[in-house]
């Protein structure tokens, strides 16, 4: 590759009937300054081609560390969900087990509420057959009674001789003697 230097730097034998020397000078003067200025510019592509390609490293750096995180955070994402959901088990069957309980529990005095309202069921049927059987007693005695009434009553004589007294009917229907 020819530099701006070698063109300084290049002289030509001077030939008769040749070109000439002012127009060539200016000629190699305009190159020179051209080959400067795209040297400038390639110096200044190859800086930018090196602060873009430092950048991209940076960047390739930068997304390995992304995803690094990304999959630490998936990786987190999926124990927080499953201990969330171990969590959620441990407490649906905790609720479980104390429901179950509770239901247990509630059987339980309902069947000692049932066993209690048996026992007060059949003392009170034992109640109602001894107060059944006392008034069919006290029945009884009345009726006896009011038969041995009525057979007093019957022996009584249907006409009362006035000479009789008031004591002699007392003891007549009391049942004592004189």
């Amino acid at each position: 590759m020819i530099t701006s230097k070698d063109v300084r730097n290049k002289r030509f034998e001077k030939a008769a009937f040749g070109y000439k020397q002012e127009e060539i000078d200016e000629f190699l003067s305009q190159l020179e300054a051209e080959l400067d200025e795209m040297d400038r510019e390639r110096t200044e592509a190859n800086s930018k081609i090196q602060i873009l390609a430092d950048k991209v490293r940076e960047y390739m750096k930068d997304e390995d560390a992304i995803k690094d995180a990304i999959l630490s955070v998936q990786k987190q994402k999926y124990d927080i969900i499953n201990e969330a959901n171990a969590k959620a088990e441990k407490i649906i069957a905790d609720a479980q087990a104390k429901a179950d309980e509770l239901e247990d529990e509630a059987v339980r005095k309902h069947a000692i509420a049932m066993e209690k309202n048996r026992a007060e069921i059949a003392k009170e049927q034992e109640s109602l057959i001894d107060a059944r059987r006392q008034v069919a007693d006290f029945k009884r005695s009345l009726f006896d009674m009011y038969k041995s009434h009525l057979e007093m009553i019957s022996t009584m004589p249907e006409i009362v001789e006035e000479e009789e007294t008031a004591e002699e009917i007392v003891a007549a229907v009391t049942g004592e003697s004189n």
